[in-house]
Order: structure tokens, then sequence, then C-alpha cells
């Protein structure tokens, strides 16, 4: 709960600071609501925040940082390859949606980094790299869906890509992790 707060954060004030800047990229009246709605993103983050700082067991041990990698890796994953899948929207608002998927998980990695006791490496240039394999492996399973073959032939098709995310999302997952204590004492 406490990273789909601070992203969704990081995701609205992202759109509104761009809106703001490029008013003729207002595609929808929504968009004079994101301001409020990015705020009461943080504040309920930050009550999140306030209840793990309150139990902190919840996030010591090898256990909690292990726990910590997988939530940061499947948020920012499924992020990334969802947004990179339906660009066209952030197309239309004037934004790259990977440019504006990098600056999101960079600054929701860099907040997590307050409250868990390790974030991942996402200035690894390998980081990108495995994500993006994981958005061609999608859109070959996409592709396979679309044919028309029968299902026996279109799993045989898919398999190599389902297990080429495994092996991409493990690779992520045991990467060398950053210790929080590295973006203390800076405040951000």
């Amino acid at each position: 709960t406490y990273l789909s707060e601070k992203i969704g954060y990081w995701r609205y004030i992202a759109i509104y600071r761009h809106l703001e800047q490029n008013p003729d990229s207002k595609i929808f009246p929504i968009f004079n609501f994101f301001e409020n709605w990015c705020q009461d993103e943080n504040r309920h983050g930050d009550f999140f925040d306030a209840l793990m700082k309150a139990q902190p067991a919840t996030v010591r041990g090898f256990q909690a940082k292990l726990w910590c990698r997988f939530f940061l890796l499947a948020v920012f994953a499924t992020m990334y390859v969802r947004d990179v899948a339906r660009k066209d929207f952030y197309e239309a608002l004037g934004l790259d949606a990977r440019e504006y998927d990098k600056y999101v998980i960079a600054k929701t990695n860099e907040t997590s980094a307050r409250v868990f006791p390790v974030v991942l490496n996402v200035e690894h240039p390998r980081f990108y790299e495995r994500l993006e394999r994981i958005v061609q492996h999608n859109h070959a399973l996409d592709a396979a869906d679309q044919a028309n073959a029968l299902l026996p032939l279109k799993f045989a098709r898919k398999l190599p890509h389902w297990l080429g995310n495994v092996w991409e999302m493990g690779r992520l997952f045991f990467a060398a992790p950053i210790p929080s204590n590295r973006f203390q004492p800076a405040i951000r």
C-alpha cells in the first residue's frame, strides 16, 4: 500500500507539473484535479511510512529486505511494461512513456529509501535493459495470442517468452540492492 501511494504521488505530480508547463497538452479536464490527487496519495503514503516506522520490525532483517526488493521490483516492472504498452496515451500528453517512467521510478525508489532498508539500483544500466527485454517478451506474447493457431502451438510459442520474463525478473531481483542509508541523511 505504501508503494502504491508513493508511486501514485510521483506519477500524478509528474503529469501535473508537465501539464502546468504545457497547458496545450491537457487533453482532459480531469487533469485539473491532479494536484489535489497527488497530494492525497502523498499523505496516504506518509501515513503508511509512519506506521512502518512505529513498528520497525516490519522493515528490519533479511526477510524484510527481500520483501522490499520484491515489492519495489513488482511495482516498477508492472508500471514500466504497462506504460510502454500504452505509450500513445503519454504521447498525447506530450510525454515519452519510458522517460516518464524512469523519472517516476527514480523518485519512488528514492522516497522508499526513507523507510525501506534497501532499494533497487535503478541507475544501473542493466536495470532498464532487462525491463526492455520484458517489454519485448510481452510483445511476442501478445503476437502469439493474436495468431490463428491451436492452443498447444500457442503455448509452445509463448513458453520461451514466459521463461525469458522469469529469467529477467530473477536477474533484476537478485541484482545487488542499495542500502537505504546511502540516501540518508539527505533531506529530499
